[in-house]
Order: structure tokens, then sequence, then C-alpha cells
């Protein structure tokens, strides 16, 4: 089947119209001409002609005539357009409207009407001629044009041949109507299968679409491929197109009749991935009396050209004659065609086109014919899904995922991110950053990138600590000039472990678990349970919760329901609180904690009046356990109370199974808390012989002793936005910008102490140029409690009152410096700034401590205290603030500090024991011994 010759929307209308022509040219390099052997060409570029134009051919008398497909085919012409939209119109020197002089030269003249919208109207019209010239002419010529066949045979009378055979059949069946014609009138006689055949005037053959014309020397016949006389034929495995006609002139004393027949391939192209091979048989049993034909030549050519043989070796074409096909070979991609983007079914695909041609010149006897095929080549569609490149750095937190590779006619128009759908300008301006990439074979690809924190991208968490960012992609495209639309979804995912899970950490005293809970970066997503119950409702205020931004914390017993106990021993209970976090979505577990200690316990009373008391408790290893279903050996002896993690039995020595025994000076009970699976021995020893004096004495009661016991104390450091310390910087701000002799406000607080007879005391504060507390430089702001006096801009200490936030003002200290800078040297030093403090914690009854005295600490006091001291109340620690930034616009002397390294004393270090707390919120716990 041979492919269409006009494209595009192309309007060609069968219709002369004689008009005056305006003979405007076109624009200088926008027409382009070439004569190509028996075809003149003329080439169109897309940005003179646009999408909508028409080409009129001027006849000899400056008529127009427009061309329609039918006519086109009859007179010799054909249209194309490329994929670039460049339009190439192509006619035989023989054509119909050409001027021909004596067969050897040849002029052709058209209007360009050009149009700027798709009705066709407001034309702007041009004029372009070329002139070729073509000779000589071989006996017959035969183009193979794409919409038409052409034959021309010189018409002169030859010499006779001493060899001449007889020629064709068909010579023998148009005879008769030869001779039986009227004189002075051509006519043609087609043959059709069956020795069938129709004879037609040149008048009726035109108007059937046949192209009929005779020029000085010679006669031609032009017919459309599916004209209505044409037969289908395979010639050597190739399809094949036949026009069989005579066409014959008589006078009263001549009859001539001239073999118009010609054949020309309708296919002969077979395709691979890597090759096409076109194949046109090397004999043509229609055009020839016999099968013994002389080659004389065989030469190919793309786009009308021919190619000599470095050229064809270059480009890796091949061409083979053979005794029966002539095979030309090229490598699909090769120099000389093109590929072209279309859509399948929403898949992108691509063809390649290429428009070979084929000259072959034989020899039958005395004549020569030369034998010319265009064939414009189109392979069947190959897909090329386009792929979606995921080149994302994940430390890079940004999405970077190419999209290619497509042709130079396909255009991105614009991506679908998540719901949101962005043209390519708003998607940069949305700081996507989308942008072409162009190679030097002229494909493409896209790239893009979007920020992690998009609103558009998805997240999923995977636990512990590991976040997979989801980009839902759609990528809108456009193959021009058709404006064929196509789209391909796409899902790029970055897995990055970035999850700050929540931390948990907690302690125990005597009688109960400390536990808190810092968020980490995923703010609070996940739901606590203590034991297996939700830690909410009426547990909040039973546990003592408290929280804030960034962590809670509580109080649990250690006999308390959701606490487990995990041992018994005479002495105690070894207890467990397990503390869970769960994703607030999936129920997943984020974080689980558990915190065993032991408790120390009364587990058995012995009375000396021959009772017994015995407390048994539920632990881990017997789940199944009921307390009030205990019993002693005698089974009737059941629990005096019971709860769920507890039972408390009473009784008397001689009963319940209770036996004794005597070991020397011992008297001994016995007896067992039983159920499956669990027994608990309790006895209890009393002397055999014992005298005991009891005294009665009155007496007042003694003063109340407190033993003492280990704990925990923090203490942390702040900066205030301003003098009202009601808002304060978050980790997040640090560094904290600030201008030169601006006001920082800081403030030192004891956590989580709700005794009011502590309180805090700040004994010296200094800054320094690193976060390490003992580097230098350093600068005192606060030394033995007061202001440093060395310092023009005196440290101001602001008064603490009770209110929501404070409920102990003696946990607190607040003061002001005003922003400073270190120097080296006359240079001041740009960075950043660390303050520190070490501070106190006394009890404030003791009026013998001069800092709970609210004064001044005189050094050799100060040098002569110890933490260690059975006597001392204070406690001692050391806390830091985050970097704040210096911001400079201008020193003065008075802010630049110049300083030394100040070096503590080994005495008054081995006084401090302390952990740098930064204000980024890691607090450290100080475990010190505190009398209550």
């Amino acid at each position: 089947m041979m492919p269409c010759c006009l494209r595009f929307g192309i309007t060609l209308l069968l219709a002369v119209l004689v008009t005056e022509v305006w003979t405007q040219n076109p624009p200088l390099g926008s027409v382009r001409t070439e004569c190509q052997g028996s075809v003149m060409m003329m080439m169109l570029d897309k940005s003179f002609v646009g999408k909508y134009f028409r080409i009129n051919v001027i006849d000899n008398k400056g008529a127009l005539v427009s061309l329609s497909p039918r006519l086109a085919a009859q007179c010799g012409y054909s249209l194309t357009v490329d994929f670039l939209g460049n339009a190439k119109f192509l006619a035989s020197v023989l054509s119909c409207f050409a001027q021909n002089t004596n067969d050897e030269t040849y002029k052709l003249t058209v209007q360009i009407s050009v149009f700027s919208n798709s009705a066709m109207t407001s034309a702007s019209s041009y004029v372009q001629s070329m002139t070729c010239r073509y000779s000589p002419w071989a006996e017959r010529e035969i183009l193979c044009e794409r919409n038409y066949m052409e034959v021309s045979v010189r018409r002169g009378v030859p010499l006779i041949e001493p060899n001449f055979v007889q020629d064709d059949p068909d010579w023998s069946l148009a005879y008769p109507e030869a001779t039986a014609a009227d004189n002075s009138i051509w006519k043609i006689v087609f043959h059709l299968p069956a020795n069938r055949k129709t004879t037609m005037t040149v008048a009726q053959a035109m108007t059937n679409g046949y192209g009929i014309n005779t020029t000085p020397t010679r006669i031609l016949v032009r017919a459309a491929y599916n004209s209505t006389e044409s037969q289908p034929q395979v010639i050597q495995t190739v399809p094949m197109a036949v026009l069989r006609s005579t066409t014959f002139y008589k006078q009263r004393w001549m009859v001539m009749m001239v073999d118009t027949a010609v054949t020309c391939p309708t296919d002969g192209t077979a395709f691979t991935e890597q090759m096409i091979t076109w194949n046109v048989p090397r004999v043509l049993p229609p055009l020839v009396p016999t099968p013994q034909i002389t080659t004389l030549d065989v030469q190919m050519g793309v786009d009308g050209r021919k190619l000599d043989p470095a050229t064809i070796h270059n480009r890796d074409y091949k061409l083979d004659v053979g005794p029966q096909l002539i095979t030309v070979k090229i490598p699909v991609g090769a120099d000389g065609g093109y590929y072209k983007s279309h859509v399948l079914d929403n898949t992108y695909v691509i063809s390649y086109s290429i428009e070979p041609m084929l000259e072959h010149t034989w020899q039958d006897g005395p004549e020569k014919t030369k034998y010319t095929v265009l064939h414009p080549i189109t392979t069947p569609f190959m897909p090329r899904p386009p792929v979606v490149t995921n080149n994302t750095v994940p430390k890079a937190r940004v999405f970077n995922v190419t999209l290619g590779t497509f042709l130079p006619d396909v255009e991105l128009v614009k991506i679908i991110v998540g719901p949101e759908t962005l043209t390519v300008p708003e998607a940069n301006l949305k700081g996507y950053n989308v942008q072409e990439h162009v190679f030097p074979n002229g494909s493409k690809t896209y790239t893009l990138q979007v920020p992690f924190e998009d609103p558009n991208v998805k997240q999923k968490v995977t636990p512990p600590d590991t976040r997979t960012y989801i980009l839902p992609l759609t990528y809108l495209l456009n193959i021009v000039p058709e404006n064929t639309p196509f789209t391909h979804p796409a899902v790029v995912e970055a897995i990055l472990k970035d999850i700050i899970p929540p931390t948990v950490t907690g302690y125990c005293d005597g009688a109960a678990f400390y536990t808190m809970v810092t968020y980490g970066n995923m703010g609070r997503n996940w739901i606590p349970f203590v034991g297996s119950r939700e830690l909410g409702g009426s547990l909040l205020a039973l546990y003592k919760y408290n929280a804030n931004a960034t962590n809670f914390w509580m109080t649990v017993p250690y006999n308390s329901v959701d606490a487990t106990y995990e041992v018994i021993s005479s002495s105690g209970i070894r207890s467990r609180l397990d503390l869970t976090l769960k994703d607030i979505g999936t129920m997943v577990v984020v974080a689980d904690f558990s915190l065993s200690c032991s408790f120390p316990t009364k587990m058995i009373d012995c009375f000396t009046n021959g009772t017994m008391a015995a407390l048994a408790v539920k632990v881990e290893s017997v789940p199944s356990l009921s307390p009030s279903q205990l019993t002693l050996r005698d089974q009737s002896c059941r629990p005096l109370q019971s709860d769920a993690i507890n039972a408390v039995f009473y009784f008397n020595v001689n009963s319940c199974g209770t036996t004794r025994r005597f070991d020397n000076n011992l008297l001994t009970y016995e007896n067992e808390v039983l159920f499956t699976s669990y027994r608990l021995r309790v006895a209890c020893h009393y002397l055999v012989n014992d005298t005991k004096v009891v005294q009665f004495l009155y007496q007042n009661n003694p003063a109340p002793v407190v033993q003492p016991g280990l704990g925990d104390l923090a203490v942390i450091m702040r900066l205030a936005l301003d003098s009202t310390y009601n808002d304060f910087y978050g980790a997040r701000d640090y560094p904290v910008v600030k201008y030169l002799r601006r006001p920082l406000y800081f403030e030192v607080e004891l956590l989580y102490s709700r005794d009011p007879q502590a309180e805090l005391f700040l004994e010296n504060c200094w800054a320094t140029y690193s976060a390490d507390r003992n580097s230098s430089p350093k600068w005192d702001v606060v030394v033995d409690s007061c202001e440093n006096s060395a310092d023009e801009y005196l440290t101001i200490f602001h008064p603490v009152s009770s209110n929501a936030r404070v409920l102990f003002p003696s946990h607190l200290k607040r003061f002001e410096v005003k922003m400073f800078s270190f120097t080296s040297g006359r240079d001041a030093l740009k960075g950043q700034i660390y303050f520190h403090c070490g501070v106190v914690i006394c009890d404030a009854n003791r009026q013998s401590d001069s800092l709970c005295r609210r004064q001044c600490i005189p050094g050799k006091q100060r040098l002569g205290r110890s933490v260690e001291g059975k006597d001392e109340v204070a406690v001692k620690a050391l806390v830091s603030s985050g970097p704040i930034h210096l911001e400079q616009y201008g020193f003065y002397p008075s802010e630049v500090k110049t300083t030394q390294a100040v070096l503590w004393s080994p005495l008054v270090a081995t006084l401090v024991c302390a952990v740098v707390l930064f204000i980024s919120g890691i607090v450290a716990f100080i475990h010190i011994q505190k009398h209550v």
C-alpha cells in the first residue's frame, strides 16, 4: 500500500481558477529548489508556510490550477510534510502545466498561499518558479512516485534491426482496435486478466483519472496506483501494481502503436529492530518480453539524490544486485532518515522514516529502459516507554528525577504532583526546578527536583528511625506538530534514616519509679501505655503526670497495678515498670522501656502473741494467678484481704497447717502460700529461753528522724526572648543571633523538685568562645554570686515571683548581661558565644550558709567548703546555654572583652560535680545525696 502523499490538513481543491496572479516572491531562504533527474523538488520551510498553506500550479497562460489528490496523481505532483513541519513539493518534468522546451528544459511556476487559521482565509500569496534541464532521455523511462506511476516512451520510428523480435502478446490483442479506429485519433487499450481489454480515447482516459500526453519526442501515460485498470501482481515475492496498456495513433497510411505498460512496487520492505530490507525485482515481466536483460547500471539514493559508493559505505547502506532481486539494506536510525514520535494506547512509540530511491537501467534488445523508484519507508511502531530514573540523594532531602528519553518533537506541558496540576513555569515558580536537557543527537530528557518537605510529598514511617518519602507524579506530554497528548505516571521513593525516635529515661527510689519521655523530632504522634493500660484519664493524676513542649514525666509507685513483680525475697520485691509508646495511627510499637528496681518490703511479721502475718504478691512467672485464690497449706485458710496483685494472710502459729521445729534454742514455725505453680515459704523464729527486762520511763517524743536516701535533681539554663521571662528560645532557634549591647535574659531553674525549702543560687557565671566551659578566652559575668566589678556593663539580677509557671520562686534565678565580643590581639573575634553557670542548691533554712543568706561568698569560705562533708547542705552543679551568634554592625571599646584563660584551683575543681546542660533540651541528671 503506497503511503498517502497529502497530510496535516492540506486542502487541495479540484478546480481551475483563472485570476490575476500576484507576483510577490517568498522570503529569502524560505523556499529551496532542486533538480533531481526527471523530478523537480521545492522544499518549503516550516517557518514560512506554518500549519495552513496551499500550493496552486500556474499554467503557461497565467491561470491558477488548484490541485486535488486525484489531479495531483493524474498530473505528476506530490506533496508531503515532514515531522518538523517542512513541506516537500515534487513534480515530474513531464507534469501537466510545466513548460517543456524540446524535451530538454522544463519550467514550473506555482503559487504558495499561506493562511493564519484553519479556516484558510486571509491568505498571503507568493509565486515561486524553477527551471530544470533533463536530457538525454532513455528510450523508455518509468518513474514510480509516491502517488502515481509514470511511463514515457520515445515515439520516433526506429530503424528495422536484423535481430527484431516480436514483442509482447499485448500487441496482437491491441491490433484489431488500432486498425478499426478512426483516423487521426489517439486511443489506449488496457489489457486485463483473462485476455480482457478496455479501449478508451484519450479524453475518456483522462476523465477516468489517467494522464496521457505527448511531448516533442515522447508519449507518456500516468496512473494512480489504485486506478481501475491497475492490477496487483506479485513478482519475485514483491507486491507490484501493474498497468498493461498499449497507446496507438492511426493515420490512413500508418498505425503507430506504443507499449505504455508500467509496473511499480507497492511494498517489498521487511523490518527488524535494527535493519530495513527493501527488495525490487530485477526483471519485470510486464515490461520485457524475455527474462534475459542486461543490467547496465544500478544506483541508490535518498531523498531523490543519488549517492556515491563512499557515502553508501559510510552510512552502512547495502546495495546488492542479484539475478532476481535488487536488495537495499538500511540500518534503522541511519543518516538520511529521521525518527518520529507517536502515541499508541497512551504509550509512547517511535518510528523511523527514510525516502530511498533506486534507479535501474537495463537493455533488452536495442532499447534502454531507465526505471526509477521513489519509495518512502516508515518502520512499524517501536515502543519506547519513558524511563523514570531516580537520582535522589536522600541526605540532600530533595527528589531528583529524570524522565526520558524523548525525540525532539516531544514537549513537557504539565506535571501533576499529588493532587496539584502545574504547568512547567508554575512548577518552577513553586520551586520544583523543572529543566529540559537536549543531547547532541537531538534527543532530550526532563529533570524534576522536589524538596522532601513539600506538602505534596507523602511520608511512610518504618520504626524505629526510618522514613520513606513518596513522590507521586504524572507527566503530561505532547507531540508536535500534531498536538498529540499522552501521559506517563510514576511514583518515586527515597528512604532516609532521619527520625529521632522518642526516648525514655528513668530511675527509682525506695518507693516509686520516676520516668521521663523526650518526644524526638516527630512530635507526639504516639500514645503512651503504662503496663497494658493507656496513660490517660485518671492515671494522669494518679501518676503525677507533667508535660511541656519536649518532654513528659511521671511517678509510678512500685506497687502500682501497672507494675510487674519479678522476684520476691525475704527482704523485698523486685518490681518492673513497662512503658510503651505506640503509633497513634497503626498502634505499632515506636519505643518501649523497662525499668526494674528492688524495693525493700517487709514480707513477714512475727508477733509475740503467737500469730503470723504474711504478704504474698502476684509475680510475672505466674500470669494467670489471682491473689484471692491463694491459700495456706490448709486450703480453708484464705487471705484476710487481697487485690489484683497482693494477698495478706493473718493466722495463728497453731493453725492452717503450720508446722514447728526446734533447732537448738530456736523454735521455728513454717507454712506455705500455695496455688498451682506458686509456692511461697513463710517462717517465724522464736528464742526458746530468753529474758526481757522492760522499763517504763516518761520522756518527750524525740524529734522525727528521716533516713537519708538517693534521688535526682536537674538544673537547666534558658535564654528568654525579653525581660518578661514568659517566652524562651527553643532548641531549633539556636544559634540565637544578637547585636552588640543587646540584652541577654538568662534564667536558671531547678527542675522537678517540689521542696519549698530548697533554694538555687548562682555561684559563678562566665562566657566562652566555644562550647567547652573550660576553654579560653573566658569572661566572668557573675563572680561569687555578685556582679563582675571589672565589667563596664554590670550584670543585672531580676527578681522572681510566683505565677502559673513558677510555683517555687526559690528554685529560679534570673540575670541580664549585654552582648559583647571577644578579641584576639587587636581583632574582634567573629562567631558564637556560650554562657555557663556554676549553681549551688542549699537548704534555705540553714542560716550558717552564706549563699542561703543571699550574701556574696568570700573566696576563702568558698574554697573551704566541701560537698562531701556530712554537715554540708549545699550541692553544686554546672549548666550551659546554647550558642549565641554575634551579628556585627560596629564595635565600641567597652563592648570588646580582652581576656585570658582562667584556671580553677584543683581544690575547687574537686568540689564541682556537674554535667553541662544545653538549652537544646538535653537535661543531665546529677545524682546527689540529699536530706529530706
